[in-house]
């Protein structure tokens, strides 16, 4: 039981494009609900701001529910690098001083040793459906673009998110869903009749 646990990250990091620090994208929530829950100690929700003044470090933390679900906003100047890899350690560290938050393990055995819970940053790749009914025209403009997504530097390398950090998850695009799908059911042989 406890080699199962290990497997799963304490603390999730989703990165958000949510301006609104009261909205979670649907693409975070299907993440989190579809197929087999994600459990973790701590959902963080990251927001990167790029601001206008080019050397602007802020961040600003929000704890949506305390010790459960928190959101980071990084304020930054676009001559800025976004190293959230680091920036995001920081932030934690610094609400550890503050005792704002415990990023010891929930489990039993590993809070008597104090050990403190790794981090697993989500990011999330969008693909485009099969079930989509899209024109031939726009059908093609949709795979240029995401075949120019693909020859892209990657959102992972562009935010400074370390490999060994990042699960990439691949969310289905539906557009333009298929509104009717035309079957006939046939039969094998007469004995189905009966």
């Amino acid at each position: 039981m406890t080699a199962l646990f290990q497997n799963m990250p304490t603390h999730l990091v989703y990165l958000t494009s949510a301006n609104n620090h009261k909205e979670i994208e649907h693409k975070i929530i299907y993440s989190i609900l579809s197929g087999k829950p994600k459990r973790a100690d701590i959902y963080w929700f990251v927001h990167v701001d790029t601001m206008d003044e080019p050397y602007t470090c802020e961040y600003v933390v929000e704890h949506i529910i305390p010790n459960d679900i928190i959101r980071v906003e990084f304020r930054l100047g676009f001559r800025v690098a976004p190293r959230i890899n680091l920036m995001f350690k920081k932030v934690v560290e610094d609400l550890v001083a503050n005792r704002e938050v415990n990023v010891t393990s929930r489990y039993e055995s590993q809070q008597r040793n104090n050990v403190v819970g790794d981090f697993k940053f989500i990011v999330m790749e969008k693909f485009l459906s099969q079930d989509n009914e899209l024109p031939f025209f726009e059908h093609i403009i949709m795979r240029l673009y995401f075949w120019v997504k693909e020859i892209s530097v990657s959102e992972e390398r562009s935010f400074g998110l370390e490999q060994s950090n990042v699960m990439v998850e691949k969310f289905p695009l539906v557009v333009a869903p298929v509104s009717k799908l035309k079957m006939k059911r046939m039969w094998n042989n007469e004995d189905d009749y009966l």
